[in-house]
């Protein structure tokens, strides 16, 4: 290797470009995975609109409907929310009559979060919504694409909660298929 300068050879600056192209295609990443994330939101919310329903209200009783008689507690924990968060978003449900709260049956302090009866109305036109989120956003892209983008995610959230020091999630805390 040629000397080009104090210790440096020809291959360290090639090297270098590399390891700087490394860092910038992750970045770069990063911050489409961000904006990807944003843009789902923005859809959702252009589509909920319609329903009289927030982001934030609409999570909670996809957390609710996945996991019927769960604690206020649970939720707010699978939900990353304070309890005192999380229960006036489940007074305001509560009000739609999209949610109800049972005493649980072994601590009349326990009260059991379930879906109301109501709430079907608003599962009722998810399918095609969904349908119509995943035309537009995996436009283009083949079957193979989205497995292996669906992988790519699956192993970088895991990594990510490694390096949080958070445990693996179970099936509640988000699909995995």
């Amino acid at each position: 290797m040629q000397q080009i300068g104090e210790g440096m050879t020809q291959s360290e600056p090639s090297q270098a470009r590399g390891r700087d192209r490394r860092v910038r295609i992750r970045a770069d990443a990063m911050y489409r995975i961000h904006e990807v994330s944003r843009l789902i939101s923005t859809y959702f919310d252009n589509a909920m609109a319609a329903h009289c329903i927030t982001r934030a209200q609409w999570n909670a009783i996809m957390h609710v409907n996945q996991n019927p008689g769960a604690t206020q507690t649970e939720l707010a924990d699978l939900m990353q929310m304070g309890r005192a968060g999380i229960g006036k978003m489940l007074d305001r449900l509560e009000q739609k009559s999209w949610i109800e709260r049972r005493p649980d049956e072994n601590d009349s302090r326990v009260r059991r979060v379930y879906p109301h009866k109501d709430a079907d109305t608003l599962f009722a036109f998810m399918p095609e919504a969904a349908r119509r989120l995943y035309d537009d956003f995996y436009a283009g892209m083949g079957d193979a694409e989205v497995e292996q983008l669906h992988d790519a995610l699956q192993t970088m959230r895991r990594n990510a909660r490694l390096a949080l020091g958070k445990d693996e999630p179970g099936p509640a805390n988000g699909p995995s298929a």
